[in-house]
């Protein structure tokens, strides 16, 4: 009975939680158009970087990635982008400003789609040019992308386009001997991909590679896991995962290699069915996003640790990673706004760039800007009939899970019944047993456990016993201390004050609160939402309407 009810609470809070999740994305949108046209924030100290030389804005642009001022950065690399070339020289740099801005983009906004329009422009002129020298770079760049987002949206199609670019990344690699490619593309390429035909990579075993390349021990570690994984050698594979920890040596952020090797631990006790030991890893992996901050993993990884929790049967925490996740795939589009005052005055640095071009170019400018806004206005309005169809059936779904709480407090209330008619009749005389009488028989009497001063040792003062004892029995029980099994006796009472609004029609939550033997407003309502998933004045709010 108690995990139905657990249940039914857990499906409540979800449900709000949609609607509170659909609410904001429509908002997102109210607030999209005004944001996007109206300059925020001062970009004078900007202004200048307009005047350097291509050189120095690119040297500016990397100094500013590496500190980790990505507004700053993009500013240099766009100018760079943006500028006319008239050498190849130029066009070269030009390539890596857009394959810079990209980078920025992923790696900082998590904004995959210009990411990707960066990436693919700097493909598509690196190809031009025949840079062969610079290209398998932005193949990695474009793979890692690619697959990140494979991941987060489960793309299938993406994650094959992903495993091509880098086949062709590795090709590129081994002919013109850049060892740190190939290592860079095979950790992209086969992490969490036990499928991998080891076969066509047998390259990176060969003693041409010099041992000083980075991360050479830590891939040629992770070819062997593979292999292991694949013969369902698990522990093997596991050991393997274990010694790269030990040998990470590139210079670029090294948490992602450690990452890698918790979430491939946890992968191998998964596939034992060891799910607690994959919950550890994974937690030890999510922590790491935290400390290190590489917040495009986390909700990857929290949607497992859903997995593995529902796996063990915890609900409880299967519902908390599920929510989790949901909270990070929004705030990575969230994030994406809170950066619109920065992209904003890239953006105006292009115009800057157009008022130097015919007057027929600016009226199709205003055209195309008039066409984006009738195109939002026409998504706004599919949003909102959207969200009102989302409301209705949200509406009845919450009837439904309210009249199936109700329901299980009737149960609950005739069991109480058939407790005090067995507590009448004869029984034997173990201590146990008798304890397990008294303690309920006090615990159903309201104006008893109402009381403010009402603790274990003036229970087991009422039932003649100790406090060792009256603990040891609630805890055999009902499976919790005393101070949660009272809150939710408590709680019982102070809901069914609710569900009476004949009596209790014009008591405050307050008055609730107080009466029901909680010191405070703040304890009665985290107490409440423990057990009943809801705040106490929307517990109210349903009881009062019967959501008719």
């Amino acid at each position: 009975m108690f995990c139905e009810k657990k249940v039914v609470y857990l499906q409540l809070m979800t449900s709000l939680y949609t609607r509170y999740i659909t609410i904001r994305y429509v908002l997102f949108l109210l607030l999209l158009w005004p944001l996007v046209t109206y300059a925020v924030g001062p970009t004078a100290g900007f202004d200048s970087l307009r005047h350097l030389s291509t050189e120095e804005l690119m040297e500016q642009g990397r100094g500013y990635y590496i500190q980790r001022q990505p507004a700053k950065a993009l500013a240099c690399f766009t100018i760079i982008s943006e500028r006319s070339t008239k050498t190849d020289a130029d066009s070269k740099l030009r390539v890596r400003a857009l394959n810079n801005c990209g980078c920025v983009y992923k790696y900082y906004y998590f904004d995959y789609t210009q990411a990707y329009d960066y990436f693919i422009r700097a493909y598509d002129l690196c190809e031009e040019l025949r840079d062969d020298e610079f290209l398998p770079v932005i193949m990695v760049n474009l793979g890692d992308l690619l697959n990140d987002y494979s991941l987060n949206y489960n793309s299938q199609p993406l994650a094959q386009q992903a495993q091509e670019l880098f086949d062709k990344c590795i090709h590129q690699a081994v002919e013109t001997k850049n060892w740190e490619l190939l290592t860079t593309a095979f950790f992209n390429l086969a992490n969490q991909n036990y499928d991998l035909k080891l076969d066509n990579y047998r390259v990176l075993l060969s003693k041409e590679i010099p041992d000083s390349t980075p991360d050479l021990a830590y891939t040629r570690l992770l070819y062997q896991a593979i292999g292991h994984m694949q013969r369902q050698e698990y522990v093997k594979a596991r050991d393997c995962f274990n010694r790269q920890l030990q040998v990470i040596s590139t210079q670029w952020a090294p948490e992602r290699d450690s990452l890698a090797s918790y979430m491939n631990i946890a992968a191998t006790y998964r596939l034992q069915k060891d799910y607690q030991s994959a919950v550890d890893y994974l937690l030890k992996a999510l922590q790491l996003t935290t400390d290190k901050d590489i917040s495009d993993l986390s909700a990857h990884i929290s949607k497992q640790l859903s997995e593995q929790y529902r796996l063990l049967g915890n609900e409880t925490e299967a519902a908390h990673y599920h929510l989790r996740y949901m909270e990070m795939m929004e705030k990575t589009h969230t994030n994406q706004l809170s950066h619109i005052a920065e992209l904003n005055y890239i953006r105006e640095l292009k115009k800057e760039a157009a008022k130097t071009q015919q007057l027929e170019e600016r009226q199709l400018l205003q055209q195309l800007l008039l066409l984006a806004a009738l195109v939002v206005l026409v998504v706004i309005l599919f949003f909102v009939l959207l969200l009102w169809y989302k409301n209705r059936q949200l509406k009845e779904r919450n009837k439904s899970l309210y009249e199936k709480n109700r329901q299980v407090m009737r149960i609950e209330a005739d069991e109480q019944n058939l407790r005090k008619a067995y507590s009448k009749s004869s029984l034997n005389d173990e201590q146990r047993e008798s304890l397990i009488l008294r303690i309920q028989e006090v615990l159903n009497d309201s104006d008893v456990i109402c009381q403010q001063d009402f603790t274990l040792s003036k229970l087991a003062k009422l039932i003649n016993s100790n406090t060792t004892y009256v603990s040891q029995v609630i805890n055999e029980k009902y499976g919790m201390a005393f101070s949660s099994l009272l809150g939710s006796c408590r709680i019982k009472i102070a809901c069914q004050w609710m569900e009476d609004p004949e009596r209790y029609g014009n008591i405050t939550i307050e008055a609730i609160a107080t009466g029901t033997g909680f010191k405070s407003r703040t304890a009665f309502v985290n107490v409440f939402k423990r057990e009943t998933g809801l705040k106490p004045s929307e517990y109210l709010r349903m009881a009062t309407a019967k959501i008719a």
